[in-house]
């Protein structure tokens, strides 16, 4: 990965403790406005690469994902897009496993990593991501997950030596994430992560897939730009690191159709696209809620999502998931309404699970 050093200023050897996840916060409570701009957030990669080599080979071998056209709409935009199959462990959430990990390696200081026990709830590519660089580096982990998790993604983390505690699909993605955080309150030898609410996430995704992609355009000007909402790191980073050069480019998040970002509805155990984020009880993305006012909103059903998977295959031979089939179909939604010499620009986070393709027959 082409890093600019470190995030911000290198941390302090101890961090004050407004640098590290709040790991027993609501997820529904208030993100400090600012929290993604000072150097508390800061997380110095560069001394955490020198220290622990095999880190550093997962960092070297992230991102600078390729930048595609994608089929659009006649007559509209271009949509162009990031593929982030092309990460070492196979999605976008390995960015995100190098950035959590490292500022829990950061908290834990000289100790030794046989000492440290990371803790993180997941849809499944930071599982995965994530349990695929603890195992190397030798740090024990443990991942709260739905029930609905495929068994492919279930047999992996058993073979990294994971522990997995699973709850019940039909208690909604919420309850996944509230399970992690009594676990952490009542265990605390267990380091909770907090993808939704540790500005690594976020930053991490605004200094290398948003500043690769402002590079990749070269002379195109974004107009808009789409992203499945999931906990809001890739929409508000990559937004962030667009709109430092193109102020004018529109945000559109894409939630599930079956509950959408911020709905009133209680959580349901209805299948959902991957990695998207619905909530329910009015619970809004910590991230997202700093840029409330500026991000559009689309919605995706899972029928819609899976049958476009099909067709993108048919249409250009690649394989994507779910989520990338939702933001794929936002941003031809998008583009349909612009100009041919607008753009639009998305991210397709990976290339699905065998299960998803199993039942797709390909």
């Amino acid at each position: 990965m082409d890093k600019a050093g470190d995030i911000n200023d290198p941390a302090p050897p101890s961090p004050p403790s407004s640098s590290l996840p709040s790991h027993h916060e609501p997820l529904e409570a208030p993100y400090p406005p600012g929290s993604l701009d000072g150097a508390t957030a800061s997380v110095d990669y560069t001394a955490l690469e020198e220290r622990y080599p095999l880190y550093a080979k997962f960092g070297q071998e992230l991102g600078d994902t390729p930048l595609i056209e994608l089929p659009g709409p006649d007559g509209g935009a271009a949509v162009l897009a990031k593929c982030e199959w092309e990460n070492p462990a196979g999605s976008i959430k390995d960015r995100v496993a190098y950035a959590l990990l490292g500022s829990a390696l950061q908290q834990h200081g000289d100790r030794p990593l046989d000492e440290l026990r990371v803790l993180e709830y997941s849809g499944g590519n930071l599982a995965n991501a994530l349990s695929q660089l603890c195992a190397e580096l030798g740090v024990r982990s443990r991942f709260v997950l739905s029930s609905a998790s495929p068994r492919s993604l279930l047999d992996t983390l058993a073979a990294r030596g994971a522990r997995v505690d699973l709850v019940d699909k039909e208690r909604g993605f919420l309850d996944v994430v509230r399970e992690a955080l009594r676990i952490a309150a009542d265990e605390p030898e267990w380091t909770l992560l907090y993808q939704h609410r540790n500005p690594a996430n976020a930053l991490l995704q605004e200094r290398t897939t948003g500043a690769e992609l402002a590079a990749q355009l070269g002379g195109r000007v974004p107009d808009a730009w789409v992203a499945s909402i999931g906990t809001g790191g890739t929409l508000v980073g990559v937004l962030r690191a667009l709109r430092a050069r193109f102020p004018a480019v529109r945000a559109v998040g894409v939630t599930p159709a079956e509950l959408p970002y911020g709905s009133e509805q209680p959580p349901n155990g209805q299948r959902k696209y991957a990695g998207s984020g619905g909530m329910g009880h009015g619970i809004r993305q910590p991230f997202v809620t700093l840029h409330d006012a500026e991000v559009e909103h689309r919605t995706v059903s899972y029928p819609r999502a899976f049958a476009a998977m099909g067709e993108f295959h048919d249409l250009t031979g690649l394989r994507i998931g779910s989520s990338a089939a939702a933001n794929w179909l936002a941003a031809k939604e998008t583009a349909a309404a612009l100009p041919p010499s607008a753009t639009v620009v998305t991210v397709l986070p990976d290339a699905g699970t065998p299960e998803e393709w199993e039942q797709l027959g390909r």
